[in-house]
């Protein structure tokens, strides 16, 4: 399972990353961080377009708790609800989805 990580800002815990990271790799899963590519490169338009891209491949997307604080990630959650892609808002949201899941 692959769960995108949506609602990274300038107030972002950079920490909280690293333990929601740790956490998910513990449960043998996959967390894709869009930050972590290089879309600085690209017009916002592009930037989008590629997050659209791997958000659809993905089968949930985590919204950080700053998330309303970006655009982008109120699209990204938008575009996730569009694809019936289950949004998870917390730690428990996201072990309760791979129990769904996994049942």
């Amino acid at each position: 399972m692959i769960i995108y990580l949506s609602g990274i800002t300038p107030d972002t815990d950079l920490k909280e990353i690293d333990r929601l990271k740790s956490h998910i790799m513990e449960l043998g899963y996959t967390i894709f961080n869009p930050e972590d590519k290089s879309f600085n490169q690209l017009s916002w338009a592009e930037n989008l377009q590629n997050r659209l891209g791997f958000l659809s491949s993905s089968n949930a997307i985590y919204m950080l708790p700053n998330w309303r604080d970006s655009i982008m990630a109120r699209i990204e959650l938008t575009a996730a609800m569009s694809d019936k892609i289950p949004a998870c808002f917390s730690l428990e949201d996201i072990n309760k989805l791979i129990t769904t899941l996994d049942g």
